[in-house]
């Protein structure tokens, strides 16, 4: 057997009522001034991390945006310096933690995040910026997270919308965790589990908001889904992603929604043994079709043109997708994923060898 194992270090706390635990994380630290980032419509929702902080918070920034644009980071960082804070506490999904890690790089100072969606971004050394309309990203791992604080009590008021969509972002890194460029059956393993768990987790947080066993089955997929992508990186699926959000600007969950399971069939017959593992992990009998099957049945969206993407963009896309792609392990064509954008805009059934 041959594999290759490497994980970054990280500290997470997981349970429910554990935001009660916030304070004395940051004073694991040795900090003593501490700003919460979020956005704007989750400042009404700050009262358990309030409670927890106490004197230690100095201030909020609310001002984080999706794809976090280059104005944004920049205003984080003044109010934070303006503030004279020591520590930085993202409360939110993945723009919002996004934020926290440009402002833990730039400054040097400790962060303890608190992820409010299943995206998984707290796990992962990974960050993005929108720099004018090219999203660029970064993997450092001075971006990690001291500490990620778990509480499926802060999911119940999560709404379904935004369940679905992140949960979706999050089985695709568990899905592009089954096909690493270097063979790993650790993530093999733990990928699996990530799967099943989801896709009992995400079901039941829409149909029942308030069932905390099933908000603690998606977050940990959630916490999987981001340790995975710490572990093996990403492929074709998010590079597409990360294209469409930065280029046109389609929300990242939601085009994770609509792309994975056509990425999926195009993978299909280049890894086939990551299709059986989907395959089980679902209880499905065809990967794609039980992935596509999922979205439908949480409410994420499935075509790119309830997104609002232009279909003249499509090609443009695809090109920018081929040219700046590292790794997949099915051989890209431009022509190729011209295809698959125009099948998911569309919306078309996905299955094997359709493209």
């Amino acid at each position: 057997m041959k594999f290759l194992f490497q994980v970054m270090p990280a500290r997470a706390v997981f349970g429910v009522g554990e935001i009660g635990r916030l304070g004395d994380e940051i004073d694991r630290l040795e900090a003593g001034r501490v700003m919460i980032a979020c956005t704007k419509g989750a400042t009404g929702r700050l009262g358990p991390l309030r409670q927890a902080l106490g004197e230690r918070l100095v201030g909020v920034f609310d001002g984080a945006e999706p794809h976090c644009p280059q104005p944004v980071a920049e205003a984080a960082l003044e109010r934070f310096s303006a503030l004279g804070a020591d520590a930085v506490v993202p409360f939110g999904g993945g723009s919002t933690l996004g934020l926290g890690k440009m402002i833990t790089v730039r400054t040097g100072r400790p962060m303890v995040a608190v992820p409010t969606t299943y995206s998984g971004s707290e796990m992962t050394p990974i960050y993005g910026m929108k720099i004018g309309q090219e999203k660029r990203t970064w993997r450092d791992a001075a971006a990690l997270p001291k500490t990620v604080i778990y509480d499926p009590a802060l999911m119940v008021d999560l709404p379904a919308g935004l369940t679905a969509t992140t949960g979706m972002n999050c089985l695709a890194h568990a899905v592009e965790a089954l096909y690493p460029k270097e063979p790993n059956p650790i993530a093999a393993d733990l990928a699996e589990r990530c799967i099943e768990a989801l896709s009992i987790g995400l079901p039941g947080s829409v149909e029942r908001p308030d069932d905390l066993k099933a908000r603690e089955q998606a977050l940990y997929g959630g916490f999987l889904g981001g340790l995975l992508v710490t572990m093996v990186g990403i492929a074709l699926h998010h590079r597409i992603c990360h294209v469409l959000g930065g280029h046109f600007g389609v929300p990242h969950g939601e085009s994770n929604s609509v792309i994975l399971p056509y990425v999926v069939a195009y993978n299909a017959s280049a890894a086939p043994n990551a299709m059986d593992a989907i395959k089980r992990a679902l209880s499905a009998e065809d990967a794609a079709a039980g992935i596509f099957d999922l979205a439908g049945r949480i409410g994420a969206p499935r075509t790119l043109l309830e997104l609002g993407m232009p279909a003249d963009g499509l090609a443009h896309a695809a090109e920018e997708t081929v040219a700046t792609l590292a790794y997949n392990p099915r051989t890209v064509s431009v022509q190729e994923i011209t295809e698959l954008l125009q099948a998911a805009h569309e919306g078309r059934p996905p299955s094997e060898g359709m493209i």
